[in-house]
Parts: structure tokens; C-alpha cells; sequence
């Protein structure tokens, strides 16, 4: 009887099943634990070459850092928002200046759990949500946020409604027209507010990733996204490398602790009833923002692929992907220009 307690059948599996099984778990914190079971786990589970991990929130300056994000924000909405908005066409051109202590992580650094996984190529950090949904009242709004970034940003793209909820009078079949309405100044200057909200989180998860690629030289892709799957930015190979060719890569120490937004080009989208006939929900106060360095263009064209993608189950990715299919359609939008902060 005790040999056969004794006996384990982990021992009759070949080291790349077993390493294929640690690639399954992924789970940074899980595999971390399989390194009290035996030797043998100890020596395979750091070969993994794919990583998930959880970072948890930093408590005890969760409301100092809170308190220090909304200042930041209200300073940069008021040097950004300095004069009434005028629609259509308007730039917004601010003084350059550079928003200190900006972005505050207020969550762990994932250096010290990852240190040892120097063979990981496919990494996904999912980080606290820290974009409040500012003038969003209820749970049945919407806010959400995808990033592209190389050696700085390629593109932001913003989706929000005041209301995001199933139709009442869902049929595929019936197609109500569009019907298009001038935003008032403050509808305006609010859609703007969350914009700058998802560009400091958006940047603080750049300069996150810039100090992850400082210390692991295989990777590949990574992905950060959060718990509330509110947002995400992803990197390929192609822009990891590009990242590792910047002179400025590294920016470990910097006090703002998130990346320099540089000058932006922003088109946005308005819509105040949008039905979504085929999957059947209805969106009010619907805002899309597309956002692109000022040297890249923003095109109205059929290819919408850069825009749509936002994080969700499969369910919520179909009807984000349709809000922007049926808001790009729309011939009014607001052009604005906003300086690197």
C-alpha cells in the first residue's frame, strides 16, 4: 500500500509533455506553486514560453493615487480645454508641457514574479482598471479602449455610450436611419475627458511595457489588458523590436511613469440613439474616437480593421466591432489636434 502512495505518475511523463502542460496553466502565480512539488517541476516550469499574469492593485496608495490621477487629469483637461469649443473642424492646440508624476500605476511591478521566466515569448499582464467612467452614470455605460504602440503611440481608438443595453424591438431586418445631432459644448468637452483618461492609461501601460522588455529579450508579443477588460494595448514582434531599436527605450526611474504622448490628430463620431440590428443593442450618447500621431492619417474607408478589436467576450467584441462598423459611416465628425502631454 504505501508504494503505491509513493508512486507518482507524473515521473512516467516525458519532459516536453510535461512542459506542454506548464505552457497550458500559463498562470504566472499558478506555475510558481508547482515549484514546491518536485525537483523535476523546479527545473521545467521557468521554460515556459507563455505567461499569464495578474497583478494586483497597490493598496496602500490606492487613494493617493486615485486622488493624484484625477488632479493630473483635471490639469491637462484644462490646459487642453482652455477655450470654448467650436464644432467641426476645431484644433485644439495647446503650450506643450509635460505632465509630471502623471499615470501613477498603483499596482505591483511584475519584474519580481517574471524575473525568472527568462525563456517567455508570449506574455499577457493584466493590470487593475483605472479609467473611471467619468460622467457615466449607472452600470448600463459603456467605455472602452484599444492601444497600438511601437516606439510611441500608433493609434488609440476610444468607444463609449451613456447607455449600452439589449434593444427592446431587437430584428435583424429593420434598419432605422441614422440620425446625426451637433453636440452641445459640454457633451463635447466630457467625450474629450475620457479620451485623455484612456490616453494615460493607454501610456502608462506603454512605460509598463518598455520595463518588461528591458529584462526579457525573447518576447515576442505581449499584451496588456485589466480585470474590467476595459482596454488593451498589444505589441507584435515587429513593434517590440522597433521598441528595442529606440534610444529612449528603456525609461526605468522616470517619475511620470507612463510614456509622452506625442502630438495627436483625433476624428470623433457622435451618434445620440445608434441601434445595432444585428446583435440586438442599443446604444445612447454612442462616441467613437479614432486617435493617430499627427503625422499618421486617419482615413474614412471601408478597412476598419486597426479600429475594431476592442477586449470582451466573443458576444461583446461582435457588437463593439458593428458600433464602429455603423458609426464610420456617418459623414459629420469633429477633427481636433491635441499637443504631447
Amino acid at each position: 500500500m504505501s508504494s503505491l502512495q509513493e508512486e507518482d505518475f507524473f515521473d512516467g511523463l516525458p519532459d516536453p509533455l510535461l512542459l506542454l502542460i506548464f505552457i497550458k496553466l500559463k498562470d504566472a502565480k499558478s506555475l510558481i506553486r508547482c515549484l514546491s512539488v518536485s525537483r523535476r517541476f523546479a527545473s521545467l516550469v521557468f521554460q515556459t514560453d507563455t505567461v499569464f499574469l495578474s497583478i494586483s492593485p497597490h493598496k496602500p496608495n490606492s487613494k493617493s493615487s486615485h486622488g493624484l490621477r484625477i488632479n493630473i487629469l483635471r490639469n491637462i483637461f484644462f490646459k487642453l480645454i482652455a477655450k470654448p469649443l467650436q464644432f467641426f473642424h476645431h484644433r485644439i492646440a495647446p503650450n506643450k508641457s509635460p505632465a509630471r508624476n502623471s499615470g501613477n500605476l498603483s499596482y505591483y511591478s511584475p519584474s519580481e514574479v517574471l524575473k525568472r521566466f527568462k525563456d517567455v515569448q508570449s506574455l499577457h499582464i493584466e493590470v487593475p482598471s483605472h479609467v473611471r467612467k467619468m460622467g457615466l452614470e449607472g452600470n448600463g455605460s459603456l467605455l472602452k479602449w484599444k492601444a497600438e504602440f511601437d516606439a510611441e503611440l500608433k493609434n488609440c481608438v476610444v468607444l463609449g455610450a451613456t447607455s449600452f443595453q439589449k434593444s427592446k424591438h431587437h430584428s435583424q431586418n429593420q434598419r432605422e436611419d441614422i440620425v446625426e445631432r451637433v453636440l452641445t459644448d459640454d457633451e463635447l468637452k466630457l467625450r474629450v475627458v475620457w479620451t485623455i483618461s484612456c490616453l494615460l492609461d493607454a501610456s502608462a501601460r506603454h512605460w509598463l511595457l518598455k520595463e518588461i522588455l528591458s529584462k526579457h529579450h525573447r518576447l515576442e508579443n505581449v499584451t496588456i489588458s485589466d480585470v474590467n477588460k476595459q482596454g488593451k494595448i498589444y505589441v507584435g514582434k515587429d513593434q517590440i523590436c522597433e521598441m528595442r531599436n529606440a534610444v529612449k527605450l528603456p525609461e526605468i526611474g522616470s517619475s511620470s511613469e507612463r510614456s509622452r504622448v506625442p502630438d495627436l490628430s483625433m476624428k470623433l463620431w457622435y451618434v445620440p440613439v445608434l441601434e445595432l440590428p444585428e446583435t440586438g443593442f442599443l446604444m445612447k450618447g454612442a462616441t467613437l474616437v479614432v486617435i493617430r500621431p499627427v503625422d499618421g492619417e486617419i482615413r474614412n474607408n471601408h478597412n476598419h480593421g486597426d479600429l475594431v478589436g476592442f477586449d470582451g467576450d466573443e458576444s461583446e467584441k461582435k457588437t463593439f466591432d458593428e458600433a464602429v462598423r455603423e458609426m464610420m459611416k456617418m459623414r459629420n465628425n469633429y477633427v481636433m489636434t491635441m499637443s504631447s502631454f
